[in-house]
């Protein structure tokens, strides 16, 4: 569908920028931007050709196919065999021609209209920018929000959210005069991780978009194909970027730190040779969205679809700007090594050494696992608590065949950085306890995981050997 929309799109003329839309406002800028718009400016700048989506009655589904969305909340729009709402935002009457567009994606204890107000984003409106922000309805499996984070394997399989994006770009281009170059994809948070689905997934239609604190792992298409060319802009709040809550259906989050997968995604979208790439750091505003509102607006305007990354210049932040932005990739500094001590009863020095690469040492998973870490045996600093409890409990034959398990899986991991970097940790606990409820070791471990229900979606063996 996506496809043929562009494709009609590349031959439509200024002749079918009919449809309600925008231009510059007469008061938006008291003669400091040229009428029209302009690369700086609040306009796409001349020759902008509109989305050809055709007429709402095909592009829209009922009861949209009357008469398109309207400004405020949208209700009953049905994408991916779900009804879904939205919140529209429209620029000003006084903004005539294709009008570039914005898609704002929300956290995870929000609606698109509370986005919409904690991030300010009527600023885009009063810029020239149609902005559509959809309310999630809880499709996501690792993180209840978003369809955002896909397990190997499964990322190719039907999303309703990303058919939900789908639906409402053709349908908003149907009901109003669209840029088809200036498509653009925003999110904090939960919103965040699906932007980073999307940029990864849609970049035949988006010209970029901005990443705000937003998940990296697991967000891939699943297809091989490379990412067209497009502006990316990675934003985190600082050092003290950290979220804490519980979400809709009572999974509750003691503590994720953002800041490892903001450089796990920076450092992604800098190596793409078709990606234009900027990454800001907040001067340590914890989890929040960045208050570069009309820096964001300039800089998304100056970069339309097409724009050869080379080409691309970071304009300098606004004075007070409480952050900092770069085009190099953000560069994040490994936690110390740490070594568990040996120990007579076999596998645990091993078993306990996986722990420690693949979650003690991780800036992801680590403070997500911090409290259960902690329970095993782990301080900060050392992993001989770990190793004690492993010598003291693990005194059964399954432990043994567990324990043996855990030595072999342990000599050919390879973790890493985020959540990615922990998968041989989870593949070793789901292998190795698999079936063995008489271990000691195994009941212990799942006991523990279980207690932190952000950890349940990784260990789905310790639901059956310990329910």
């Amino acid at each position: 569908m996506l496809a043929g929309l562009l494709g009609a799109s590349a031959l439509a003329g200024a002749a079918c920028s009919t449809k309600d839309g925008a231009g510059d406002s007469p008061g938006a800028a008291a003669g400091s931007r040229e009428a029209g718009g302009g690369p700086n400016g609040d306009g796409p700048g001349a020759g902008a050709e509109p989305i050809d989506a055709g007429e709402p009655a095909a592009a829209c589904p009922r009861p949209f196919d009357v008469s398109g969305p309207k400004a405020g909340l949208n209700e009953g729009f049905t994408a991916g065999g779900q009804a879904r709402a939205f919140h529209l935002l429209l620029p000003p009457d006084s903004f005539t021609g294709p009008r570039p567009l914005l898609f704002a994606f929300h956290g995870t204890t929000e609606t698109g209209s509370r986005f919409l107000a904690r991030a300010k984003l009527a600023d885009f409106a009063a810029r020239g920018f149609i902005v559509v922000a959809p309310d999630a309805v809880g499709n996501g499996t690792f993180w209840p929000v978003w369809d955002a984070m896909r397990a190997p394997g499964t990322e190719s399989q039907p999303n309703a959210d990303v058919a939900l994006f789908d639906r409402l770009l053709t349908c908003t281009a149907a009901s109003y005069a669209v840029d088809k170059d200036r498509v653009f994809a925003t999110g904090h948070s939960a919103g965040g991780i699906f932007t980073n689905r999307l940029l990864r997934s849609r970049s035949s239609v988006l010209a970029g978009g901005i990443v705000g604190s937003g998940v990296f792992d697991f967000t891939a298409s699943g297809e091989a194909t490379p990412l067209e060319p497009m502006l990316v802009v990675v934003t985190w709040g600082g050092d003290n970027d950290t979220y804490r809550g519980t979400t809709p259906n009572g999974v509750s989050v003691p503590a994720f730190s953002f800041v490892e997968q903001a450089s796990l995604a920076s450092k992604h979208y800098a190596a793409d040779a078709n990606v234009a790439h900027a990454r800001c750091r907040g001067d340590n505003l914890g989890h929040a969205w960045l208050p570069l509102n009309d820096w964001f607006v300039d800089l998304l305007l100056s970069h339309p679809k097409g724009t050869p990354a080379s080409s691309f210049a970071l304009p300098q932040l606004p004075p007070g700007a409480r952050a900092a932005c770069s085009v190099d990739p953000y560069e994040l500094a490994r936690l110390p090594d740490m070594t568990c001590p040996s120990t007579t009863r076999a596998g645990c020095t091993e078993a306990c050494q996986l722990f420690a690469d693949c979650a003690v040492e991780n800036r992801t998973v680590g403070p997500s696992l911090q409290g259960e870490l902690s329970k095993i045996g782990f301080t900060q600093a050392s992993c001989a608590g770990c190793v004690q409890r492993c010598q003291a409990g693990a005194t059964t034959q399954t432990d043994a065949a567990a324990l043996s398990c855990f030595s072999t899986r342990q000599a050919a991991a390879t973790c890493g950085p985020g959540i990615e970097g922990a998968t041989p940790l989870f593949q070793a606990i789901n292998e190795c306890c698999k079936g063995r409820s008489g271990s000691n070791l195994c009941v212990d471990l799942c006991t523990t995981l279980n207690g932190n229900s952000v950890a349940k979606a990784f260990f789905p063996t310790c639901q059956q050997i310990v329910p």
